[in-house]
């Protein structure tokens, strides 16, 4: 019989210890393609399954949109941290490391919701949530942000974006959520939504100042079309897609005294919007789907001269993640929608009887439904309908 010698054996019992030990202090928060493949699969990270896994992309927006796993949400690692550190709100002016400290102002928590179910209250503390990122590295820094932040439930995908990408081509997605179609090289894509489905007779009676909105955000019941594109990805798109995203509207999540943005008018690039559905004679452009004419409040109806339509970048994604409304294209320059009208601002929304003090007045209808813009319901189908809506980036 061939002898061992000792010192092989004593190597080998080395081994076996040092696999043992690591074994032990393996991070227990990473999680393998395997998992992540088979939760995909299952469909629990699917958009509205209950109790959803939450997987999001810490890449840029710009490598999100060229491939990304599938059902994944976009939330750039530089925009939720500095240093290490998690990004506050503080509501009104201010998105740094020291505004704020509740998981609910968390920079992260706000572009979790943006592309999500905005009910103000939700903050998706409890969600389970998988980052991953361009590296392992990068996802456990992710991982990490959203710990000291206050998420509890929460791991990384232990392989970078492009080991998932080449073995499980199956699972990968391109662009933003909700969208049918892109042409890259004329800047034009079509989004999905539907017909106003949840305040149909209110929103096709009377003008509101949403016209195009995101059927998860704060103020989706006051928009004639709802989208299934959340108005960050549709900014980034856009982005992506060679516009500009500067406007005049806000700066950062500041917009100003009231007196200071009322009195604006959106002056980004040009976005042009039309609009079909099966059955429909062709795509309808936003002028022939919407009535210009005095509001149900109009105070001087026979004084009423119409401005027209003309959709512009508002400069606004941060101040629509601050607040996050929904927003897509308001009918009036807005503060908070990614695009809104350059022919009227909201000194034209007071003079038409519309109001802001939902907090003196709360059930003043005034504070919704004062718009100047009707849709064409002799035009359009009926609520719940499905809709392409085009968007075409205007030079």
């Amino acid at each position: 019989m061939k002898k061992v010698s000792k010192g092989i054996f004593l190597s080998g019992a080395a081994f076996v210890l040092v696999v043992i030990l690591c074994t032990g202090c393996s991070d227990q928060s990473a999680v393998s393609m395997d998992y992540l493949q088979s939760a995909i699969a299952s469909g629990t990270t699917s958009a509205g399954t209950d109790n959803r896994v939450l997987v999001v992309d810490a890449r840029s927006s710009e490598d999100y949109i060229a491939g990304h796993i599938t059902d994944a949400l976009n939330v750039p690692l530089s925009m939720i941290a500095e240093n290490g550190s998690p990004l506050y709100t503080n509501g009104v002016d201010e998105v740094s490391t020291t505004a704020a400290t509740d998981i609910s102002a968390s920079w992260l928590c706000h572009l979790l919701i943006n592309q999500l179910v905005n009910d103000y209250q939700s903050t998706y503390r409890d969600s389970e949530i998988i980052f991953y990122a361009d590296t392992a590295a990068n996802a456990k820094n992710a991982f990490e942000v959203a710990l000291k932040a206050g998420f509890t439930d929460v791991s990384y995908l232990n392989a970078a974006y492009a080991d998932w990408a080449a073995a499980n081509s199956e699972y990968t997605a391109q662009y933003v959520p909700g969208i049918a179609q892109v042409d890259e090289e004329n800047g034009t894509f079509v989004m999905n939504g539907y017909i106003n489905s949840t305040n149909y007779d209110n929103v096709s009676t009377y003008g509101t100042h949403n016209c195009i909105i995101y059927e998860g955000g704060g103020s989706h019941a006051m928009g004639m079309f709802q989208l299934k594109t959340p108005p960050f990805c549709f900014q980034e798109l856009l982005t992506y897609l060679g516009a500009d995203p500067d406007g005049n509207m806000a700066d950062g999540i500041d917009f100003g005294a009231m007196d200071e943005w009322s009195d604006k008018h959106v002056d980004g690039q040009r976005i042009d919007y039309s609009i079909t559905w099966e059955g429909a004679e062709k795509y309808y452009t936003l002028a022939e789907l919407l009535e210009e004419k005095p509001s149900a409040y109009q105070p001087d109806p026979e004084d009423f001269t119409t401005y027209g339509i003309e959709p512009r970048i508002g400069g606004t994604r941060d101040s629509n993640i601050n607040w996050n409304p929904g927003c897509i294209y308001c009918s009036y320059s807005c503060v908070c929608g990614i695009t809104s009208n350059a022919k009227v601002n909201d000194h034209t929304w007071f003079a038409d009887g519309g109001i802001y003090d939902l907090m003196n007045y709360p059930e003043d209808l005034r504070n919704y439904y004062a718009g100047r813009f009707y849709p064409r319901v002799d035009i359009l189908p009926d609520s719940g309908t499905a809709l392409k809506v085009k968007v075409e980036i205007v030079d």
